[in-house]
């Protein structure tokens, strides 16, 4: 096996990898929404220090896949993917961009489900800020006499 298909198997196994990982931090996503809604702080916490560990490990990976671009002396950025992908030809090719279209639609669902979380914990905030400030805030917009 030439170096270059070693690079390129490492590559697929990490986009796989990266697929799998995502699907699980797609479901560590939706658990969390649940929990938010509950303000159940012991399964939040748990669920933040699951999504924290699994997104060191694909960033680990991306890192990793960003040498192998630089091995084959391109950029380590998606343009630079996309032209590796396109010099691979037959199964590996057909493969390697298979998973990496796999592995950005799972990335932007769990953008959109982050995203999601972010403005449920935005409301959250929203609601405890009026709660604390109580009669203040109602003042702000009354008539005050000076």
């Amino acid at each position: 096996m030439s170096q270059r298909e070693k690079l390129l198997a490492v590559v697929d196994d990490d986009l796989q990898q990266d697929c799998s990982d995502y699907r699980s931090l797609r479901e560590l996503m939706q658990m969390l929404y649940g929990h938010l809604l509950e303000r159940d702080v012991p399964e939040i916490e748990r669920i933040n220090a699951q999504i924290d560990n699994r997104i060191e490990v694909l960033a680990a990976r991306a890192q990793r896949r960003s040498k192998v671009l630089t091995a084959f002396r391109l950029e380590a950025t998606g343009p630079g993917m996309q032209r590796l992908l396109a010099s691979c030809s037959g199964e590996r090719g057909e493969a390697l961009q298979r998973h990496w279209q796999q592995l950005g639609d799972l990335a932007r669902q769990c953008q959109q489900l982050n995203e999601r979380n972010g403005r449920l914990l935005a409301m959250h905030h929203e609601i405890l800020q009026q709660l604390l400030l109580g009669n203040q805030g109602a003042q702000l917009y009354t008539h005050q006499a000076y």
